[in-house]
């Protein structure tokens, strides 16, 4: 590798080995796409709490509470989060100065770096949210981690109000699939979001690092997620569809040197 290669490594290499030492690690590094630490990882959704993107155990979890308080007027605990169980996001800075010749040389020495082995190193989020029965609010929230090895993890959460007089409540389900092969988890993001027939639906993208998503199409906002920072939003599922398309294939350029297999799955997608 060349030596001006290696100088993208350094502010990564700084902020993170002294991230525990310094109150402000990105001091280190003004001005400098790096990672400074990592959060718990949180789905990016508009409800009063916050939930978190864990794998349980057999591959489902869910909450229905407000559907039992509700249908029999008798009191059930919610359901708890594993904290063991849950993935860490790692956090950026100064993504502005992201290229993707930099963010590969990143991911091929993620683990020369430092970085633990269960911390992904990209991840993205689409959002659908929309109102179905009574005019109830219901959110699905895919959400897929990449770690530097090329492996990924779709996490999905279907969550939606309850009964009207209930709607702090909400009920939710998480499905999660097993480990992938990069490629193999992009095929079935791309699947996802057909059947949609809530009312009134909107979509969103999310990336981390956010500027991953440099040059997507939907309107861009600041968010105050703590880990999604931007949001891109879409008013139908056409318009989101031909951004995800363009930011999966951006994901699988940045891990295969070879386009073959890429060119191939961009193929494939036109004709599903």
């Amino acid at each position: 590798m060349q030596s001006e290669n290696l100088s993208v490594l350094h502010p990564f290499i700084l902020s993170w080995n002294l991230r525990n030492i310094l109150e402000r690690p990105s001091m280190l590094t003004p001005e400098e796409f790096c990672v400074i630490g990592t959060g718990l990882g949180e789905y990016p959704i508009d409800a009063w709490k916050p939930l978190f993107l864990e794998t349980p155990r057999d591959g489902h979890k869910k909450d229905i509470v407000g559907r039992m308080n509700s249908a029999m007027g008798i009191s059930l605990e919610n359901t708890k989060w594993n904290r063991n169980r849950t993935i860490n996001l790692p956090i950026y800075s100064h993504t502005q100065n992201y290229d993707v010749e930099r963010l590969k040389i990143v991911i091929k020495h993620w683990h020369d770096i430092g970085f633990p082995d269960d911390v992904p190193c990209l991840a993205l989020a689409i959002k659908c949210r929309g109102f179905y029965s009574e005019n109830r609010e219901a959110q699905y929230i895919t959400v897929l981690t990449i770690w530097s090895d090329a492996v990924a993890r779709i996490i999905s959460l279907d969550w939606c109000e309850g009964p009207l007089e209930d709607c702090i409540t909400p009920e939710w389900h998480i499905e999660t699939t097993p480990l992938l092969h990069l490629k193999s988890a992009i095929e079935k993001m791309q699947d996802l979001h057909k059947n949609m027939s809530w009312n009134n639906p909107s979509f969103s993208i999310y990336t981390i690092p956010s500027c991953l998503s440099n040059g997507l199409h939907g309107k861009m906002v600041e968010t105050s997620y703590s880990l999604w920072n931007q949001e891109w939003g879409y008013s139908n599922l056409d318009e989101l569809k031909e951004d995800l398309d363009v930011l999966l294939h951006k994901t699988l350029d940045i891990f295969f040197k070879n386009s073959d297999e890429k060119k191939k799955l961009h193929r494939e997608s036109k004709l599903r």
